[in-house]
Formats: structure tokens, C-alpha cells, sequence
């Protein structure tokens, strides 16, 4: 038996795995030369990349450190959760530019931007959750 949508509650994962299809997207869109032309502008396009990498690999990492342990495993975690919340906030600024350089679609762009938006949320909540279970680092 199925669950409606409005009752369901979020998954402890759905943070990586909405970061993982981010950093996924992002690999597929700027793979397309026609659009993301490496003549105009190839360092713009290897740091989007790179920054939708990170956010899931430092979730990804953070994940892994058990906080429970001591204070230095949360220190660690904390610091992998507030790296990743920037790369969000630096992907947001880079696919910014890369409207203006690349001409990117409003549509294109919404969706894009809304995925950051989402990853970014789910991070800094579960990064309060754990400041709520373990304390501030």
C-alpha cells in the first residue's frame, strides 16, 4: 500500500541522492558542446563540474565520519556539511555567468538553479539535525 505524497516523510539519504543526480545533470548538460562551447569559456565549464562533484562527494564524506564518536569526528563532519553548502552557494554564482556567457534558457536555468536550491536545503537541515543530536562542534 502506497503512501500520498504530503504524508511522506524524507528518506535519511534523499540529501545524496538529490546531490548525486545534481552532480549527474551537471555532467550531462555541460558535455554538450554545442551549448557549453570550451572555446568561450572552458575553465567556467570544468569549475561547474567541479563544484556539483563536491557537493556530493563531501555529503557523501560526511556521511561516512560517525559524529557520535568524539568531538573531533564532528568537527570534521560539520566542516565537510558547511564545504558543500558553499559549493552550492559558488555553482548557484558560476551558472549565473554561465547564462550570460553561454545563453542559456530560462527554463534550462530554473530547473537547474531549483535543483542547487533543493541539495542546498536538504543539507543545511541535516546539518542543524546534527547540530541538534550532537551539539554545536
Amino acid at each position: 500500500m502506497s503512501v500520498v505524497e504530503p504524508e511522506r516523510h524524507k528518506g535519511r539519504l534523499e540529501v545524496h541522492v538529490k546531490a548525486q543526480a545534481l552532480a549527474a545533470y551537471t555532467a550531462l548538460i555541460v558535455k554538450n558542446q554545442k551549448v557549453f562551447d570550451p572555446e568561450v569559456d572552458e575553465d567556467l565549464i570544468k569549475r561547474i563540474k567541479s563544484y556539483s562533484m563536491d557537493i556530493y562527494e563531501k555529503a557523501w564524506a560526511a556521511n561516512k565520519i560517525n559524529a557520535e564518536t568524539n568531538q573531533i569526528n564532528r568537527a570534521m563532519r560539520y566542516q565537510l556539511q558547511e564545504e558543500a553548502l558553499l559549493c552550492c552557494d559558488r555553482l548557484h554564482a558560476d551558472i549565473g555567468i554561465a547564462k550570460s556567457v553561454f545563453h542559456l534558457r530560462k527554463r534550462r536555468m530554473k530547473y537547474w538553479s531549483g535543483l542547487i536550491t533543493e541539495v542546498r536545503a536538504l543539507l543545511q537541515a541535516w546539518k542543524e539535525s546534527d547540530v541538534k543530536r550532537y551539539g554545536q562542534p
